[in-house]
């Protein structure tokens, strides 16, 4: 019995390790880089899985998707084949222009180098990441560059025949909305629609797409843009981690401010985003038009909103019990006026300043309730406090 009970044990660690090993390498598409204001120079396709991984018969490829009278649609257009590389590790593999390494904002210097402009064509397009699983199937593969992969135009090409589709996303303008007596722009083997930008036929197709903080993750919502500034909030990041998506984010403000001696009614906010991968400086939670040369902290609890009157003046309770309250500091700002602010690194807060604070470690969808407490002696209960800001965290 004890040797039958061992093996069983044996046999089901030996499956546990097979399937975090399978897990571990599993390769996706991550992020992709399409258009861009002015000449495309800085296109680029990134892949994620573990560090070390050989790409030995992984093949990446493009399969045109924009209809014409012609039936250019289902026509391979580009392959890559990666074989002979290896990720580096960061864990992220990049396919790219030339032009990437001094592009404005994200330099990266490509890990495999696809040309120096317009690989990526402008238009409707099924991306797809694929293990041919043998030289012989990357030779069929690149063989049928140019040729059409879907002859019978069933929206099923013969790709799956040659190989292994691991990840694969289509990336659409308003071309996908047309009507008869045109036909819509084609999606293949069944891949997943990211975009376009805006309704119609003359909807945009997104300057880029990419998965929130990465892959496993799924594709955010939220496209890259064309230029840089409109990218801000969404930065294209070549071989470094995703940006969050920006919809994902959920911070409320709510309750009352209190009206101090001076007229001052504080405000919370934040600058970052409450993403548990940023760390320390990722997020940071402010209180602003505090009066001035007065100390004050900020507090937060982890069980929810209060809406309960601070004595008898006009300022009210935000958060319930539990509360942490963090360090007292110093407003700053001139005396009497109403430019007086203070604010709390909260991840360097729950990380180095008091690892042990309230509500950690925090997860995923963990949400905070945070509030602002200072000096004002002339007041009811000689302090005041600020509205409430209500955050939910995210990976």
């Amino acid at each position: 019995m004890k040797n039958l009970l061992r093996t069983t044990l044996t046999a089901a660690a030996a499956l546990v390790a097979t399937q975090v090993g399978a897990f571990a390498q599993q390769i996706y598409l991550n992020e992709l880089y399409i258009s861009h204001s002015g000449t495309d120079l800085y296109e680029f396709i990134e892949l994620k899985t573990a560090p070390g991984r050989s790409l030995d018969n992984i093949v990446v490829l493009v399969v045109e998707g924009d209809w014409s009278s012609t039936g250019n649609e289902g026509t391979l257009d580009r392959a890559w084949d990666l074989t002979g590389y290896t990720v580096p590790a960061s864990g992220l593999f990049v396919l790219g222009t030339s032009g990437l390494q001094s592009g404005v904002g994200a330099q990266f210097t490509a890990n495999y180098n696809f040309g120096t402009q317009d690989r990526l064509e402008n238009g409707s397009n099924t991306f797809y990441l694929v293990d041919a699983g043998s030289p012989a199937n990357v030779a069929a593969l690149l063989a049928k560059l140019n040729q059409d992969v879907d002859p019978d135009n069933d929206g099923i090409t013969v790709i799956p025949t040659l190989s292994t589709i691991l990840d694969h996303c289509a990336v659409v303008d308003g071309g996908i909305n047309q009507v008869a007596p045109n036909f819509p722009d084609r999606i293949y083997d069944g891949a997943i629609q990211l975009g376009p930008e805006g309704v119609g036929t003359t909807a945009f197709l997104p300057g880029g797409v990419f998965r929130g903080i990465g892959a496993p993750a799924p594709w955010c919502a939220d496209y890259l843009d064309f230029n840089e500034a409109a990218n801000a909030l969404e930065p294209r990041t070549p071989g470094a981690l995703n940006s969050v998506c920006p919809s994902a984010v959920q911070i409320v403000n709510y309750c009352t401010s209190g009206t101090t001696t001076n007229g001052c009614n504080a405000v919370m906010g934040y600058t970052g985003l409450p993403s548990l991968a940023l760390g320390a400086g990722g997020f940071t939670v402010n209180c602003t038009s505090i009066e001035g040369a007065k100390t004050g902290l900020i507090f937060y609890s982890v069980t929810g909103r209060l809406d309960y009157q601070w004595g008898g003046s006009t300022a009210f309770l935000c958060v319930k019990s539990p509360q942490q309250r963090t360090t007292t500091l110093g407003t700053g700002g001139i005396a009497g006026a109403c430019d007086g602010s203070i604010s709390l690194d909260f991840f360097d807060y729950i990380t180095t300043l008091n690892p042990v604070a309230l509500g950690t470690p925090f997860a995923p969808g963990n949400q905070a309730w945070f509030q602002c407490w200072f000096r004002d002696p002339p007041s009811p209960k000689t302090t005041m406090l600020s509205d409430g800001l209500e955050v939910t965290f995210i990976p």
